[in-house]
């Protein structure tokens, strides 16, 4: 029996113990760390610029508050110069 090769039920525990005692420390660190609300802050702004990216795609811009037409701008700009 003692020339099996293989893994020992110890050495496996072991193994299990120093892995969770990692992922425990690094999950803490992230917490105080406030990685995850960094995250959602980036989350919301890339949101953010998606949306005003499509709304210009779109023709739509948010001028002074209110949504206006590029046409219209372009059309009113070159009607005062």
């Amino acid at each position: 029996m003692r020339d099996q090769k293989g893994i020992t039920l110890i050495a496996l525990i072991i193994t299990i113990i120093v892995m969770l005692i990692l992922v425990t420390v690094t999950v803490t660190v992230a917490l105080q760390s406030g990685l995850f609300e960094s995250a959602g802050d980036a989350v919301q702004r890339t949101d953010e610029q998606l949306q005003a990216e499509n709304d210009l795609a779109s023709g739509q811009v948010n001028v002074n508050g209110t949504e206006a037409d590029i046409d219209d701008i372009v059309n009113q700009y070159t009607n005062n110069t």
